[in-house]
């Protein structure tokens, strides 16, 4: 009886089964118009809740609307449009210094958007009296029906130039995409009384750097397409906008590149603020430099000025013996040349340099060529040779002989004002990174100068390598080996009482007083433009003004220790800690006080040391006041 209930049931649910697969099939048409009108549905509530959403949310996305102000000048200069800049409950539009407050227009498509301002309708086209400090509400009206109130304002720059750049594409977009992309484009220079500086076209807008290029805030390099005079500093093809992104004194890279330029009788790099826009749009207070570089008013390495710009066919690029150099002929070795140091302390060193720098590796480090853009084998041996015999005698310059055979092959006071570079902004990639030397032709001298310098805005205890004033962050270079000379000694000594004390003086007296002045309303509108980077370095202070304080503090501090260095008071002795690999890094401690172990923490991390010993092989214990200058000797070796 059990079984035959179960082929019962088995077959009622067959028969179910069957009928709904009829069923299915004769009906098929209409469920599928059913679950279509069903996704339908589903998808267009959706979209509409997305749209509105991606409404509101593109209203309180930080950036810039299509909302321009029209800005004219006293001048010569033609109108420009400025974007409006918003984050989120906030409006405002970042003015140059040179515009008429109260003839700026408000443009924009009144397809897209109706404005008012405290309850008014505003018209495209209205001219509206811009007061800084004053606070509107700004309604933006949607024809969707979107809208949103913000506290609306204007800011206006001082005493600066305005440099307005437009891009091919209209967009940084592919610019930044991948470093090396660049656009052609046009730039105008206006000065702060509205007068045109410089209007020409651009071959090239690109990126610049390589740490910088990890803030928001970018470094970029403009070509010109022919030689340019901007702000009045010579004509050259090739100009660096520095962001000074991590520093927040804005100072830095401006004092330490005057400073240089104080001192040295070779090339130095001059710069000068501006307020850039690029594509109708505020991007901040930059310092615009002259480019390190080879050529007419810059480093003069050849008496031929074509050969600068000169078109060159590629070889191969060819690796051998720590050395990279192009598969050409090229004997002739008597030329100029420029190098930069491009150290490979970490390994995405390696990035900093393409596959096609030329370079060589000696005992100081390694070397980048950046003249002549190709160099034969020949060039490149005769170049590393002429570097090595350098450090050699350097290394066994002990005798005044020594020091007077030394002194045919470099320019001592190059590299005696570099080592008081070192000294007093005690910059972080001294000596691996931004480090330059050029060597004049034979024809000149044949000489190699230290310098120019370049790149600062990680010095001045900007960072955590050299936050401790009494701590060198940088390691030592060709000029602190040399230091070890007496004869160089006095030459640095002599140097810093008839050029730098006196330099000292003025900057200490004009400099920040007068930098402070001249950028303070640009450097409000730098802060709100990128008030949301927080990759500023850890040491920077909440404002402005307590930021040149501590810079100031800090030149100060350095600039002392400095002169007890070179006057060999005794007031602070040189402590020297030496690597196995012959790299080093010293401090400096009061006549008396301890060398913490802080410090000798922060040496072995840098040097990659355990054991640090005398000269002797003693084990160094802390806790000994410090006497006198000391050398210690670093190991990875773990004592128990």
């Amino acid at each position: 009886m059990k079984g035959k209930s179960n082929i019962i049931i088995w077959g009622l649910v067959l028969a179910a089964a069957v009928y709904c697969g009829i069923y299915w099939y004769l009906n098929r048409e209409s469920m599928e118009e059913f679950r279509e009108t069903t996704v339908l549905v589903e998808e267009d509530s959706h979209s509409v809740a997305e749209e509105v959403e991606e409404a509101e949310s593109a209203l309180d996305q930080e950036g810039f609307l299509d909302i321009y102000a029209e800005v004219s000048s006293e001048g010569d200069v033609d109108v420009k449009k400025i974007k409006l800049f918003v984050t989120g409950r906030n409006a405002c539009f970042f003015l140059p210094s040179y515009c008429v407050t109260d003839s700026v227009v408000l443009r924009y498509d009144e397809q897209q958007f109706l404005l008012s301002m405290d309850a008014q309708v505003l018209p495209s086209g209205t001219v509206f009296h811009a007061d800084r400090g004053d606070s509107h509400t700004l309604m933006i009206a949607k024809e969707d029906g979107t809208e949103k109130s913000y506290e609306f304002g204007v800011m206006q720059s001082e005493n600066l130039s305005s440099i307005f750049i437009t891009t091919a594409n209209h967009s940084l977009d592919y610019i930044h995409d991948v470093k090396g992309n660049y656009e052609p484009g046009h730039l105008v220079c206006v000065d702060a009384s509205g007068n045109t500086d410089c209007d020409a076209a651009l071959e090239k807008v690109k990126l610049h750097g390589f740490t910088s290029l990890s803030v928001p805030k970018k470094t970029y390099q403009v070509d010109f397409s022919q030689a340019q005079d901007l702000l009045g500093m010579g004509s050259a093809l090739r100009w660096i906008f520095q962001a000074n992104a991590y520093d927040k004194s804005y100072m830095r890279n401006k004092l330490a590149y005057d400073l240089f330029q104080g001192m040295t009788s070779g090339y130095a790099v001059e710069c000068v603020y501006a307020d850039v826009y690029f594509n109708e749009e505020y991007a901040g207070n930059y310092l615009i430099c002259e480019k390190v570089e080879a050529g007419v008013n810059r480093i003069e390495l050849t008496d031929n000025p074509s050969e600068y710009t000169a078109d060159r066919t590629k070889g191969q690029v060819i690796e051998e013996d720590d050395m990279r150099y192009v598969d050409v002929q090229d004997e002739d070795i008597s030329g100029g040349y420029l190098i930069e140091t491009q150290s490979l302390l970490v390994s995405s060193d390696l990035l900093r340099m393409s596959e096609e720098d030329c370079l060589f590796v000696s005992d100081s480090g390694r070397y980048e060529i950046r003249w002549p853009k190709e160099i034969s084998k020949q060039q490149i041996v005769y170049l590393r040779r002429c570097m090595q015999q350098i450090e050699t005698q350097i290394a066994q310059c002990d005798t005044e002989e020594a020091y007077r055979e030394l002194s045919e092959l470099i320019d001592v006071d190059s590299f005696a004002v570099m080592y008081l570079m070192d000294m007093i902004t005690n910059d972080v990639d001294a000596n691996a990174y931004s480090t330059f030397y050029y060597k004049l032709p034979v024809a000149q001298g044949g000489k190699l100068y230290a310098g120019p310098v370049w790149d600062y805005d990680r010095g001045f205890g900007n960072e955590e390598r050299n936050v401790q004033v009494n701590v060198n962050g940088y390691h030592n270079g060709l000029c602190e080996a040399l230091y070890q000379n007496a004869f160089f000694r006095e030459r640095v000594r002599e140097l810093y009482h008839e050029v730098f004390l006196p330099l000292s003086e003025n900057i200490l007296h004009t400099f920040f007083e007068d930098a402070s002045a001249l950028l303070a309303a640009s450097v409000r509108m730098d802060a709100a433009r990128w008030q949301n980077n927080l990759d500023r370095l850890n040491y920077s202070y909440d404002s402005f003004e307590d930021e040149i304080a501590y810079l100031r503090y800090y030149y100060q501090e350095r600039a002392e220790i400095a002169g007890e260095q070179v006057n060999e008071t005794g007031t602070y002795h040189m402590v020297t800690f030496m690597a196995p690999d012959g790299g080093s890094k010293s401090c400096f401690i009061k006549d008396g006080e301890l060398l913490t172990s802080s410090i000798v923490s922060l040496m072995s991390s840098a040097l990659g040391c355990n054991t640090w010993t005398h000269e002797n092989g003693n084990v160094y214990q802390l806790g000994r006041p410090v006497w006198g200058d000391m050398t210690l000797y670093g190991s990875m070796e773990v004592l128990e």
